[in-house]
This record gives structure tokens, C-alpha cells and sequence, in this order.
């Protein structure tokens, strides 16, 4: 998924470059070898943590000279992963393209905000990942019995209760991850 910026700035250039790296450095990204591009996170670490600004991104840029003023082009390229965004994400995503825009204009920008509802979302994230541990426990309950009813080799038992308890947890969690 692809989604793009663009805006103009007071500054010159050279400047406006200087507060990209600076803006992109200051919210986690890491500068990738290629002029005006910087990345962000993985799948792995976006799963294990629940963080948002783990999510992998690819950020791109251009900066061109338009009379007294600079315009600025960013392209924002989430690679399709398994975990899908939430809305709590979103925010965080819509709240770093607010502060990108004031440290733009400004040099400056409300990072403590954004730390904020970074931590809200990891919460939400964990507090739906309990919850789901929580209620699959109390699901697999009924559903030991009811295979233990129908007299199933051990082992397709196993496999049919693995089955419908990850799709279970699968459906669950994506469900509790979209409450706020």
C-alpha cells in the first residue's frame, strides 16, 4: 500500500533536506544508502512488539526548488504483510504526517504526542492479544470434549484442534484489535 504527500516550504532546499533526514531520524527510521530514503521496521519486530512504528515502511523523497519556496514529495510504501493496520495505527501514521508538516515549516514538531499514542496502541494491541489467549483457553475446553466425543485418532484430533484454535485466535484477535 502506497499513500503520498506533497507541500511546500518556506526554507530552501538544502534545508528542507536537513529537516527530512532529521524529522525521519527523530520518529525511528534509519537513512537507506539512496539519497532522500529512509525505512522503518519488520514484520518480525512489528509482531513481537505490538508497536506501530515497528511496521515495516519505506519512505521516499524529493525535494525540488520552486521559486522562494521548496516542494516536498513523500511517498510512504507499507509492504503487504500479515498484520494489518489498525486504527490506533492509522492515528500514529496520520499524527507523524502532521508533525512531518510542522517540522517542515518550523523545525519543530510534538514528538511527545506521538510517543503517546505509539504506547496507546501497543496496549490496545497487547490487551486484544490477552484477551484472545484468554478466551481460546476458554474455547478449547468445549472443544476437547467434543472431539474427545466423536472418537478421533489422537492425532487428527490434534491436528483438527489446532486447526479451528489458530483460526479461532486468528479471527479473535482481528476482531479485538479493531474495538478501541
Amino acid at each position: 500500500m502506497k499513500f503520498r504527500w506533497s507541500g511546500a516550504t518556506a526554507c530552501d532546499a538544502q534545508t528542507a533536506t536537513a529537516r527530512l533526514n532529521d524529522y525521519f531520524g527523530a520518529v525511528g527510521y534509519r537513512t537507506l544508502p539512496s539519497e532522500l530514503r529512509w525505512a522503518r521496521g519488520s514484520l518480525w519486530k512489528a509482531l513481537l512488539t505490538m508497536s506501530p512504528r515497528q511496521l515495516p515502511i519505506i519512505v521516499d523523497a524529493k525535494v525540488q526548488p520552486w521559486g522562494a519556496q521548496t516542494l516536498v514529495d513523500v511517498t510512504f510504501d507499507f509492504p503487504r504483510s500479515v498484520r494489518t493496520l489498525s486504527a490506533q495505527d492509522a492515528d500514529l501514521i496520520v499524527a507523524e504526517l502532521r508533525g512531518l508538516n510542522e517540522y517542515l515549516q518550523h523545525g519543530a514538531a510534538d514528538f511527545e504526542a506521538m510517543l503517546r499514542l505509539e504506547r496507546a496502541a501497543q496496549r490496545t494491541a497487547r490487551r486484544a492479544l490477552l484477551n484472545t489467549l484468554g478466551l481460546i483457553v476458554l474455547l478449547s475446553l468445549p472443544l476437547a470434549w467434543l472431539f474427545g466425543q466423536m472418537q478421533l485418532p489422537p492425532l487428527l484430533a490434534s491436528l483438527l484442534g489446532g486447526l479451528v484454535g489458530g483460526a479461532l485466535a486468528s479471527y479473535l484477535f482481528w476482531r479485538l484489535i479493531r474495538r478501541r
